[in-house]
């Protein structure tokens, strides 16, 4: 019966009034922890952005130095809502990997830090993208798919990574059962 604008604290760079609540948002992907509901994550075109009060206000967290900006999928801790997985691209304008080497980027404090996650994952020569729907996690598990049609998956937070297959069609969404 009745809406509520819950944009306030994130910004469009692109915007002639980058902090508007209603214009122009667009949203990769909006997560939000089972466990702990009001702490919700949002990656978009300007950032990654982290609630802790159910989205009424957010907080941008993203960390361009350790290649934490732009990216589409956002995947959150079951029962801690201040953790987040992510796996970031070079840009909107620009969509690859960064610096060639793909890595998964995790916050353990609500986006205060990040640490980038590469043990096992190519680091050369890679180009992988992964959409909004491509990441997903189970507990300690976790696994993405690229639209170069690689999978792979880590059995313990992220630390580190087995590939499980490749040369597969665009991989667009991966989902545990």
């Amino acid at each position: 019966m009745t809406w509520q604008v819950r944009n306030q604290g994130m910004t469009m760079d692109y915007a002639p009034d980058p902090t508007d609540e209603w214009a122009g948002h667009d949203p990769h992907a909006i997560m939000r922890c089972p466990g702990q509901p009001d702490h919700v994550w949002q990656q978009n075109h300007c950032g990654v952005f982290y609630s802790a009060d159910g989205a009424q206000h957010w907080q941008k967290v993203s960390a361009p130095d350790a290649g934490v900006h732009f990216g589409f999928p956002v995947a959150v801790d079951p029962k801690d809502g201040r953790t987040a997985w992510l796996v970031p691209g070079q840009s909107d304008a620009q969509r690859t990997t960064i610096g060639q080497g793909l890595f998964v980027a995790r916050t353990e404090d609500g986006g205060e830090s990040w640490r980038q996650l590469r043990k096992g994952l190519p680091q050369q020569n890679t180009f992988d993208v992964v959409y909004r729907h491509a990441l997903h996690n189970s507990g300690d598990t976790l696994a993405f798919g690229s639209t170069t049609g690689n999978v792979y998956v880590s059995e313990d937070c992220g630390e580190s990574w087995q590939t499980v297959a490749n040369n597969l069609p665009p991989v667009y969404s991966v989902r545990f059962g």
